[in-house]
């Protein structure tokens, strides 16, 4: 039976494809923040791919549901396929209430989140490219994740006790720290992604 239906190798195909999508937007992001005149457009790419990322999701989903034997555990494709569509939501997130809140500006805290979260995504990737092969090389980019959720998590401190001791707009103070958190969070779902990674390789070896 097993030789008459193989596994289905099209998850890891859509895992990358999404890996990709997510590194895609990290950097339209980063354009955004860099070139802000153009970041009607900018957000619109990255609306562009948060909506191609949930196509692929569906897929992944709709597989999952109709594929008899799976190349890795199905709660595992679920996991996967969820936080990195979380990602993806995320940076669209960022993107949308950056138009919203009608920043006038960047912040160097912004562009500096931005800059991690292109880096964060970049590694993510590289780590969902290690499951197809199961290839020991994601321990290295797990960790390189780790590193860089923690100084996001440094940088949106100091963004935080900057913004609360310099800034007298109420206002301003409360669209920037939902923004900062909102861009750090990136970088946590990104976590949450080399975490899932990690227990499937662990689980597979």
């Amino acid at each position: 039976m097993f030789r008459i239906l193989p596994r289905e190798e099209k998850f890891f195909d859509l895992f990358e494809q999404q890996g990709s999508n997510i590194v895609a937007a990290a950097r339209v992001l980063e354009e955004l923040a860099l070139d802000y005149p153009e970041a009607k457009a900018k957000a619109q790419q990255i609306k562009d791919l948060e909506h191609a990322g949930d196509t692929l999701t569906h897929e992944l989903v709709r597989r999952l549901n109709t594929t008899f034997i799976t190349p890795i555990d199905r709660e595992d494709i679920y996991a996967l396929s969820s936080r990195l569509d979380d990602v993806l939501d995320l940076i669209d997130a960022v993107a949308d209430r950056l138009l919203l809140y009608k920043i006038t500006a960047p912040t160097e805290g912004c562009v500096g989140m931005a800059r991690i979260i292109v880096k964060t995504a970049e590694e993510t990737d590289r780590a969902v490219h290690c499951l197809r092969t199961l290839s020991p090389l994601y321990h290295k980019h797990c960790v390189e994740v780790n590193r860089l959720e923690n100084e996001a998590d440094r940088l949106l401190r100091d963004e935080l006790a900057s913004l609360f001791d310099g800034q007298t707009d109420a206002i301003e103070v409360i669209k920037w720290k939902e923004l900062y958190e909102t861009m750090e969070s990136v970088t946590d779902r990104c976590e949450d992604v080399v975490n899932v990674i990690e227990g499937i390789v662990l689980k597979m070896a």
